[in-house]
């Protein structure tokens, strides 16, 4: 895991990494969260450990089709991005993202809890759910970010 920029944009990277010529290099595997999905994921760190603890589904929408799952039975964590294609109501996933294993979800968490440190930027992002402006659903359904398939019908 590291951040990053991209776009003038601070992102967290999670990823895997491989070894090439004593460098490690960033693999296509992973996803690389802007600070307030971040944010959000670390909020949503109780409920994933409940669910895993309890082998129930959870699903928790970062934002941007951007979701932490956990199946049933599951021991791992899943971070993906999904679409929705055309003529279909569910959204599906794709391949751009990471399944986190036990050790790996830890590692995570505690790399969670000192993150800030180092990218001080994070005391100051507020996610988009948490804001004035989506206090009211119209505010949530126009929202390209938390209704990123549906907010040109609002």
């Amino acid at each position: 895991m590291c951040h990053t920029e991209w776009n003038d944009e601070i992102r967290i990277d999670v990823r895997e990494w491989e070894l090439k010529d004593e460098k490690l290099i960033p693999t296509k595997k992973g996803i690389s969260l802007p600070l307030h999905r971040w944010k959000l994921l670390v909020d949503n760190f109780e409920f994933l450990d409940q669910a895993l603890t309890e082998k129930k589904v959870y699903q928790s929408h970062l934002g941007g089709n951007v979701y932490a799952s956990v199946q049933i039975k599951s021991v791992c964590l899943d971070l993906r991005q999904h679409w929705l294609p055309p003529n279909n109501t569910e959204i599906v996933p794709t391949k751009k993202g990471i399944c986190l294993r036990p050790a790996e979800y830890v590692k995570l968490k505690d790399v969670a809890s000192v993150i800030g440190d180092f990218v001080p930027e994070l005391c100051s992002i507020v996610p988009c759910p948490y804001s004035s402006d989506h206090q009211n659903q119209l505010g949530f359904l126009r929202c390209t970010e938390c209704n990123p398939d549906h907010f040109t019908e609002w």
